[in-house]
């Protein structure tokens, strides 16, 4: 009798692994897209401290530029998690309110009115 395995053995283990594979797979991507979105609401909050301190320096919301020159930090080269690609995040002042959209996604990742996060 010869040793070693039969063809259905052989079938049965690369059906096993397809299962865990198909398993696997979309776990993996849940996570990267949760650290994405960690990561870009992160990111919304350290630009809405800046723009409360900001705010209570000048009495006004600032933009993006107007709050990097202020706290001389590196407020503009906050980058969009998903794709850096589409620069930095938007700050919308309309002078007695602002809002932080994120670059890719503001339905996914959220976005920020007046210091609230707005994001579930």
């Amino acid at each position: 009798m010869k040793k070693g395995f039969t063809l259905i053995e052989l079938m049965i283990v690369v059906v096993i692994i397809g299962i865990l594979a198909a398993i696997a797979i979309p776990k993996f991507s849940n996570v990267q897209e949760q650290a994405k979105k960690v990561s870009c609401q992160g990111n919304m909050r350290t630009l809405a401290t800046a723009e409360q301190m900001y705010y209570s320096e000048y009495n006004t919301y600032g933009t993006l530029a107007q709050i990097d020159a202020s706290m001389q930090e590196n407020a503009a080269e906050l980058r969009c998690p998903e794709d850096t690609n589409l620069g930095s995040y938007s700050v919308t002042d309309g002078g007695d309110s602002y809002r932080i959209d994120c670059p890719w996604d503001p339905t996914l990742h959220g976005s920020i009115d007046d210091g609230v996060i707005s994001w579930q």
